[in-house]
């Protein structure tokens, strides 16, 4: 409500733009609107559109709108052929080995001495 307020207070300066005045027009609208509206209701504002229908559709009723849309579309995908599946892969298999580290870069051991006891 004080930004309403502010813009209002703008708008009626001696140095106000014509944007300026306008956006003041439309915030004294607002509150007019607003102090008019019984409590409960929704703010109707000049130029506003009217609530959709959905907002007077109850959750159940929406639901079922739903439902019955997608079982539409359920049926319809079940309808359409199925895509061909990729052919099965023939013989067997075996994973592709990892190279084998170069002795540089394996650590060294200590000799052979040092492990008997």
């Amino acid at each position: 409500m004080q930004e309403l307020i502010e813009v209002i207070r703008v708008a009626v300066a001696t140095d106000a733009s014509a944007e300026q005045k306008a956006t003041g027009v439309q915030a004294c609208r607002t509150i007019v609107a607003a102090l008019d509206t019984e409590p409960g209701k929704p703010i109707m504002l000049p130029g506003m559109p009217l609530p959709a229908a959905a907002s007077r559709v109850s959750v159940d009723q929406m639901l079922d709108l739903m439902i019955g849309r997608l079982t539409t579309i359920a049926a319809q995908r079940d309808a359409e052929p199925a895509p061909p599946a990729a052919p099965a892969p023939r013989g067997l298999r075996v994973p592709a080995a990892l190279p084998r580290p170069s002795m540089k870069q394996l650590p060294k051991r200590a000799s052979q001495n040092a492990r008997k006891p």
